[in-house]
């Protein structure tokens, strides 16, 4: 009779810490992966119950305790970041001894996140900006670039705190930069041409007035578009989103402009009608961000920049000065499929170096923008360096050649071509800025 007992109460006992094991793992997973991996998220697949990770409990451990996945490609040891996806060695052992357990039931208490369509937020966007029509990607098994005006007019002039891009054909969509415009009030945004086509054969294509005007944006006045601000989304990006006393503008006639909406090679057509989910801040902000992008000198300005083939360490270098106080919000490194490394930081005027990130193997298909902690000041006088090295050789498995062929360098914006991009979000600085928490 003694003995039945034990057996019960162990029993039970075994019970409990199994629910308490998949309620921590829960927790991670809400935090790490779910956000993803939810019905109608980025990812190929859901992982928001049990029973989906029973299915592929094999994958899942494989890819967590190689660390494939989540994808983080920045060296934590060098500086971490807000939106960090990485799992802790702590987090790996966690989950992967509920997988070991057959992934057992999380209790009821450990509630699950309601992702609002494909998002990766929980709350309902106030605004949606969508592609009006969708646009065809005629099947040419080549690059297609696009420049498509999404306009908007809402009651009065609002602030944002968060802004999602959301890739309408998640196979085709390559990567964007966009920024919200404000026009005058004599200017109807609602009329003229929705978007136009170019080609990749140079990086300085967009050109104000051309795209100004073929869009009929500019008033009787002759003003161009004010910019409030500029973003981008790229494969692995996380939401942009802000603490209440930031933000950014949203005026109350103006355009979502996507300056290059790129597109891969399809082999059949294929639609996309992308769109953004705005979220409005609960109070007007203070302060409003800043768009910055940097990119390398070319050594010899009146001839092509070429990384030769079989070169497995092409370096190429950005150097800047800041003239005034600045407080860095996120930071994104950006260069093609013949990445190898890229590593930013500042030199300060009394010679301190200041970390900003470093990426040892660089991963084409999972970009970020980076957000700090806390924003980073950088004093006036301070030089911004970053250092990219290039791998042109049969050692890469990313090349797009094979055998290897000399690469145009900043020239184009094709994968297959090279460049590199430090970008940054930011905001002059104000006393106290390395104490409000960016998490």
């Amino acid at each position: 009779m003694l003995l039945r007992l034990f057996l019960l109460l162990n029993f039970f006992r075994c019970i409990s810490q199994n629910t308490n094991l998949a309620d921590e793992a829960h927790i991670i997973l809400n935090k790490k992966c779910i956000s993803c991996h939810h019905q109608a998220g980025y990812a190929p697949f859901s992982l928001e119950k049990p029973e989906d990770f029973r299915k592929r409990k094999q994958f899942v451990g494989y890819v967590i305790q190689n660390k494939l996945m989540p994808p983080w490609k920045a060296d934590v040891h060098y500086r971490d970041f807000a939106n960090n996806k990485s799992l802790s060695e702590t987090e790996i052992k966690k989950v992967t001894q509920w997988l070991d357990l057959n992934c057992p039931d999380w209790s009821e208490k450990s509630p699950a996140i309601k992702y609002v369509g494909s998002s990766q937020l929980i709350s309902k966007p106030n605004l949606i900006l969508k592609m009006k029509n969708a646009f065809i990607i005629p099947p040419i098994n080549q690059n297609v670039y696009i420049c498509y005006k999404i306009p908007f007019e809402i009651k009065r002039d609002t602030f944002i705190s968060a802004i999602e891009f959301v890739p309408g054909n998640k196979s085709a969509v390559h990567h964007v930069s966009y920024q919200i415009l404000e026009v005058d009030d004599d200017v109807d945004v609602h009329t003229g041409p929705e978007y136009f086509l170019y080609d990749a054969d140079t990086l300085n294509r967009v050109n104000d007035e051309h795209d100004y005007k073929y869009f009929n944006l500019i008033g009787k006045s002759g003003k161009f578009p004010r910019d409030t601000y500029h973003g981008g989304w790229l494969p692995g990006t996380s939401v942009q989103k802000y603490p209440s006393s930031i933000g950014i503008r949203l005026p109350k006639k103006g355009v979502l402009l996507i300056r290059n909406l790129h597109y891969s090679p399809v082999i059949k057509e294929e639609s996309d009608q992308s769109g953004f989910n705005i979220y409005y801040a609960k109070k007007k902000p203070t302060r409003a961000i800043g768009f910055a992008a940097f990119k390398p000198k070319n050594p010899t300005p009146d001839g092509e920049w070429m990384i030769k083939a079989n070169d497995s360490a092409f370096a190429a270098h950005i150097n800047v000065k800041f003239h005034n106080d600045v407080s860095l919000l996120n930071i994104n490194p950006h260069m093609h499929r013949l990445g190898k490394r890229f590593v930013a930081y500042a030199v300060t005027p009394s010679s301190d170096t200041i970390p900003l990130v470093k990426i040892n193997d660089w991963d084409f298909n999972w970009q970020e923008f980076y957000r700090f902690k806390r924003m980073i000041k950088i004093p006036a006088g301070s030089i911004i360096r970053a250092d990219a090295v290039y791998d042109n050789s049969t050692q890469n498995e990313n090349n797009p050649y094979n055998p290897p062929r000399d690469i145009k360098f900043e020239w184009g914006m094709n994968d297959d071509s090279e460049m590199m991009r430090l970008v940054f979000l930011y905001l002059p600085y104000q006393p106290g800025d390395e104490n409000i928490s960016l998490e």
